[in-house]
Parts: structure tokens; C-alpha cells; sequence
């Protein structure tokens, strides 16, 4: 019978691997973008520091002071009241 015969197998477009310099090429692109993403956030989060550090800081004031204001501050001294 004519269908007995073994046929070849073609095979399908793309399924074999790419060759080692095709793939060796490919490689080298992926790391230079890679290196390039790595960079670009670098240079971000050195932005976002420097925002941040360049922002005037508020100094902290203790709790028992955030309320007081300079009249009811109290003065500096040994605490005698003043005689001149």
C-alpha cells in the first residue's frame, strides 16, 4: 500500500534553536539592558535622595515644649527671682 511508506518529517518553522552566535548576541542585549535599567534607577533614587536631603528639616520639639509659647516658656536661670 502506498501509505505504508515512512515519510519524512518535515519540521515546523522556528522550532529549532537559534544558533550559538544568535544566541550569544541575544545575551549581550539582554545585560546592556539590564545595565542601562539599573542605571536609570540609580539615577532616580539619587534624584529622590537629594530632593529629599535639600528639603528644609523642622527640628523635633519635645512634647513638654510643643505647646508653650515664649510667655509661658520658662526662664532661664538658678530660679532666684532677680534683685537689683
Amino acid at each position: 500500500m502506498p501509505g505504508d511508506r515512512m515519510r519524512k518529517e518535515r519540521s515546523v518553522a522556528g522550532s529549532r534553536r537559534p544558533s550559538f552566535l544568535k544566541r550569544q548576541k541575544e545575551q549581550k542585549r539582554l545585560a546592556r539592558a539590564s545595565e542601562k535599567r539599573d542605571a536609570r534607577l540609580a539615577r532616580k533614587r539619587a534624584q529622590v535622595e537629594q530632593a529629599e536631603s535639600a528639603e528644609p528639616s523642622v527640628p523635633e520639639v519635645p512634647a513638654d515644649n510643643a505647646e508653650r509659647t515664649d510667655a509661658e516658656a520658662p526662664k532661664q536661670g538658678d530660679g532666684t527671682p532677680e534683685t537689683s
